[in-house]
């Protein structure tokens, strides 16, 4: 008995290290940082998006081909998205976002929006920028609510 309670042991002793370090060694993984290119393609889509400069800010709005989208319902989806996109602006700036600041912004994305199709990097989506062109119209965003 105490001969199997021994090698119970000493096989404890010996295999126990062993088969933690194998285990060790097998958990670890390298992980690659670079996404794949239809990500970068997208990513690289993106970058275009936020104030292009003093006059104009953009949205991009992207359908996948399998959905059918008129162009209205894109031009509403990108006035939601810039509305959104410019009052997080807004309130980034420490600023209070109010209902002046809420009519100012409706009024600026209905009367000075555009929609434009652009040729997409993908085959499988279309792309739409949604741009707000209006002179001075950081200026006056930063400056509104002081």
């Amino acid at each position: 008995m105490v001969s199997y309670l021994r090698l119970i042991v000493y096989i404890l002793f010996i295999y126990l290290p062993l088969i933690c370090y194998i285990s060790s060694c097998a958990s670890k993984k390298q992980v690659s940082d670079i996404p794949p290119k239809e990500n970068n393609a997208l990513l690289f889509e993106y970058e275009k998006e936020g104030f292009i400069d003093n006059n104009t800010f953009r949205v991009i709005v992207i359908i996948p081909v399998e959905e059918h989208y008129d162009e209205l319902s894109v031009r509403q989806k990108g006035q939601e998205r810039a509305f959104v996109s410019l009052k997080n602006y807004i309130i980034s700036q420490n600023k209070v976002f109010d209902s002046k600041m809420h009519n100012y912004l409706m009024t600026t994305i209905t009367g000075y929006g555009t929609l434009k199709k652009r040729d997409s990097t993908c085959s499988t989506r279309y792309c739409y920028y949604f741009d707000i062109t209006k002179s001075g119209l950081k200026t006056e965003l930063d400056t509104l609510g002081k």
